[in-house]
């Protein structure tokens, strides 16, 4: 009789060792399917971080290039109005007979076109560009 309880205490451990093992190889294929799918959502948040960090990035650069749209236009108006002051002062006390637009009036106004030409091509100003004159001749 001691004999058949050895041989089943024996049964039933070497069951209890196979449950075990099974349920552990269970779980580990289990833990191994959510290390998988978690590494994958943690690459999914990077890539969504970085996205949000490059769109960012490119609306700072977007309202720094209208700020600086906006003051450059308003430094424009102002200038404008500045040039439009000293011509019509040069034109209210210089007669105009003589000459279609004073001299004064009309070297304000070359100068400006001189400063525009210079900040967006780089060319010198007074110079002609090529085959073609840097102010066409009046008819």
């Amino acid at each position: 009789m001691g004999n058949k309880i050895a041989v089943i205490l024996a049964a039933v451990v070497v069951l209890l060792l196979g449950a075990t093992m099974y349920l552990s190889l269970h779980y580990y294929g289990k833990y191994q399917a959510q290390v998988t799918a978690n590494s994958a959502l943690a690459q999914e948040n990077k890539a969504a971080d970085a996205a949000m960090q490059s769109q960012s990035h490119l609306i700072t650069i977007f309202n720094t290039l209208a700020g600086t749209t906006l003051n450059a236009q308003a430094n424009n108006t102002a200038a404008g109005q500045d040039r439009e002051v000293v011509i019509q002062t040069v034109i209210k006390t210089e007669p105009c007979a003589g000459t279609v637009v004073p001299a004064a009036a009309g070297n304000v106004l070359l100068d400006h076109y001189h400063q525009l030409r210079e900040s967006t091509d780089g060319a010198p100003a007074g110079q002609p560009d090529g085959p073609m004159s840097a102010v066409a001749a009046a008819k």
